[in-house]
């Protein structure tokens, strides 16, 4: 396939939003970009090969109807032998030395914000493509992911969308984004139960949770993330509707509560007006995993569950635990945990119970005491998507290469 023909099959740069006739963002960078366009002398189907993009594009630009994308900025910048800075100045004025840091270089107005601190730097390639980062630092114990992580993290997403595009898939999520809670115990659980309605779970326990989130419109991402990542979520904003990327080495327990975890973190991030949640890493971190507490353990199953063992307050052991804990498909930790929230464990009692959990990781390798959940099914809907573009005409060859990147069988 040519240079061209990708170029034809790409997706509409999302982000930043088309300007409007009017935008002067938009007027001041076309009426630069034809300044320095006419200064190096070439036409406009000249600068467009150069660019990789189409002359009807260039157009566009130097008529100030809309704003290329930061990648294909990056590429116009290339071709004219420019810099970013340079296509934003009063009449294309190129200064002998760039104004930007270089890590701010290669940015629209109004991204530089992105660059504020290495964290962000890293991520930006994907909020440029209008996938935002919903999870904080503190979710990943204050770790960073590292720099391949995150450009495998952005390959499978825009892979993802890719297909979706191709499909005509439908993107917006069906459940809810945005709702207004308080980031308190209360409020987790009531947002766990508001959307486990949405989801139509009510108070059924279910085991695949990774179909009914994509069938929904959040999607699970399932890649090898180092470093002790165990999961990250983002914001699709062009689609208003969500990724949820989960370390596939982790066991199907702690894969269920990661994506419950992000759960949480897109909401707070929905409710910060769909911007940075607020650093406050304890209040952050307990918030979220009672949320995904009680997302997989409903309060009046688990109090149903007792009941119907006779069992409460002085009556659980560890071997109980284990037993019960397998029906709800959360690991005994958790359990353990929902249970003195609810009143059924009394704080000497949790810590004896996590004391046996804690020994068993530590001779087992971490693995789940008592029987286990089998394996998620990994990127399920992923592989339904290549099999659909493989139907459609010119579609199979990009398909075929997506599915390679993402070790999905053809």
């Amino acid at each position: 396939m040519t240079k061209h023909a990708k170029q034809q099959h790409s997706p509409p740069p999302p982000v930043p939003p088309a300007g409007e006739p009017d935008d002067p963002d938009a007027a001041a960078f076309g009426a630069a970009l034809r300044a320095i366009r006419e200064r190096r002398g070439l036409k406009q189907q000249e600068l467009a090969e150069a660019a990789g993009v189409t002359p009807a594009q260039v157009c566009s630009f130097e008529a100030g109807a809309r704003l290329p994308a930061v990648r294909t900025l990056r590429r116009l910048a290339a071709a004219l032998d420019t810099t970013l800075d340079a296509l934003f100045a009063e009449g294309g004025a190129e200064p002998s030395a760039p104004s930007s840091t270089p890590a701010e270089a290669g940015v629209l107005p109004g991204l530089q914000d992105l660059f504020r601190t290495p964290e962000e730097a890293l991520f930006a390639p994907l909020a440029a493509e209008g996938v935002l980062r919903t999870s904080r630092r503190d979710a990943y114990s204050g770790r960073l992911p590292g720099e391949e992580d995150v450009r495998l993290i952005e390959r499978r997403i825009l892979d993802y969308r890719r297909l979706e595009t191709v499909c005509g898939a439908f993107r917006q999520a069906a459940i809810p984004l945005s709702m207004p809670f308080r980031a308190d115990a209360e409020g987790a659980e009531l947002l766990a139960g508001r959307v486990r309605e949405s989801l139509g779970l009510g108070d059924s326990i279910v085991h695949d949770y990774v179909s009914v989130l994509e069938n929904h419109g959040v999607r699970v991402v399932f890649l090898p993330l180092a470093g002790g990542i165990e999961s990250l979520s983002f914001h699709d904003a062009p689609s208003d509707s969500a990724f949820i990327v989960v370390d596939d080495s982790r066991t199907a327990e702690k894969q269920l509560f990661r994506m419950a975890a992000e759960l949480a973190w897109l909401y707070l991030f929905c409710r910060n007006g769909r911007r940075a949640v607020p650093e406050a890493a304890e209040a952050n971190r307990r918030f979220v995993n009672l949320f995904a507490a009680c997302f997989l353990l409903p309060r009046s199953a688990v109090l149903s569950a007792a009941a119907s063992l006779g069992a409460g307050r002085g009556d659980w052991t560890y071997r109980l635990v284990l037993r019960v804990k397998r029906h709800f498909g959360a690991s005994a930790e958790a359990f353990a945990y929902r249970l003195l929230e609810l009143g059924l464990l009394s704080d000497g009692e949790l810590a004896g119970i996590l004391g046996e959990i804690r020994r068993h990781y530590a001779a087992h390798r971490n693995r789940e005491p008592g029987e286990a959940l089998p394996p998620l099914v990994r990127n399920g809907r992923l592989a339904d998507l290549v099999e659909r573009a493989r139907s459609i005409p010119g579609a199979a060859d990009e398909a075929a290469a997506i599915a390679r990147r993402a070790g999905v069988p053809v």
